[in-house]
């Protein structure tokens, strides 16, 4: 039985005569999307919202001849992106039977702790940007309509990407979507030394390190050979030196699911390069995660029931500027 009432009448096993032991299946995976994010603590009373602005240089000087004046270079805004404020909550209510006659303390405590709630709630937002890396948006689980364009109004992996002031594009989804190998990297490789262009056209350089996946066995261990081979990757010849130690790997575990944090077996075996840390994806923290639990006494007691209720908040937002620092393969077969 399911209940967010924890009270003798749903939960009866916890205050029967019967002794007994409970287990609880809250062993949760790894949180590892948010080190792919530029974190900022915004404070309270400064709006709901922060705007994140590119700006952009000409790269090299020009001839100068005896006498002349310098040519002037140029100095341009590049596209922006708002991150918008939003606010995840939880809760679950609990009876004065409950709490005066449950036997079980430790199970009750883990009930009653909800700090694992908005957590997990931030990762699977924070993965989606990945997880939905082909769209410009998608309906949440709360039926809202979450904008994952970047600065130019087009999907985060996308094949022609605009520039601001250039007719020049650039691309930062790998050609046909391959799943991971040593040619695909290479494939995704080749995207990073010439396809990483200013607003102006002109290549720029960043330094890809880490590798994202999703926890497709196969996949994961298609990554894991890469990086962890002592030979050639291709064959064995003892002695021969990886040139791909460079990477991290960075598992996300809710890169394959859908808005409802379903797995979607169609994202799977998707995968990209990131350089991590200079990849334009702001994440903004309104409200840390904190707990609400009942005041002491009877001011924390519902009224009408004596029920108590505990409470969990948080509050935050996203934006991506761009998608410079990622470059993704989105295989469905």
């Amino acid at each position: 039985m399911q209940t967010n009432l924890i009270s003798a009448l749903a939960i009866d096993e916890l205050t029967d005569l019967i002794t007994k032991s409970f287990v609880m299946y809250q062993e949760f995976e790894p949180r590892n999307a948010e080190q792919l994010f530029m974190k900022s603590s915004i404070p309270s009373g400064t709006g709901d919202s922060k705007r994140f602005d590119e700006m952009d240089t000409e790269t090299f000087a020009r001839g100068m001849d005896e006498g002349e004046d310098a040519h002037k270079v140029n100095i341009a805004h590049g596209y922006t992106k708002t991150m918008y404020w939003t606010r995840r909550a939880a809760e679950i209510d609990i009876t004065y039977k409950m709490r005066s006659t449950g036997k079980d303390r430790e199970i009750m405590a883990k009930i009653t702790s909800l700090n694992h709630y908005c957590p997990e709630r931030k990762e699977l937002d924070l993965t989606h940007r990945f997880s939905f890396a082909t769209s410009t948006e998608y309906d949440n689980m709360d039926g809202d309509s979450v904008d994952v364009t970047t600065g130019d109004s087009l999907a985060t992996a996308y094949a022609e990407h605009t520039l601001k002031h250039s007719s020049s594009t650039w691309r930062n989804r790998v050609t046909s979507d391959p799943v991971f190998s040593p040619g695909a990297l290479e494939a995704a490789e080749t995207l990073a030394n010439t396809n990483i262009l200013n607003n102006f056209g002109e290549t720029r350089e960043l330094m890809f390190n880490t590798i994202i996946t999703g926890k497709d066995a196969a996949t994961v261990r298609e990554v894991r050979k890469v990086l962890q081979s002592t030979s050639d990757i291709d064959q064995a010849n003892p002695g021969v030196v990886n040139t791909y130690t460079g990477y991290k790997h960075v598992i996300l575990p809710k890169l394959a699911t859908d808005a409802n944090g379903a797995y979607d077996a169609t994202k799977r075996r998707w995968w990209g390069i990131v350089a991590s840390g200079k990849l334009q994806a702001h994440f903004g923290v309104w409200e840390e995660n904190n707990l609400k639990t009942p005041s002491s006494g009877n001011n924390g007691d519902d009224v009408h029931n004596d029920n108590w209720t505990y409470g969990s908040r948080m509050s935050y937002g996203i934006a991506v500027v761009s998608a410079r620092g990622l470059i993704m393969s989105c295989p469905t077969s």
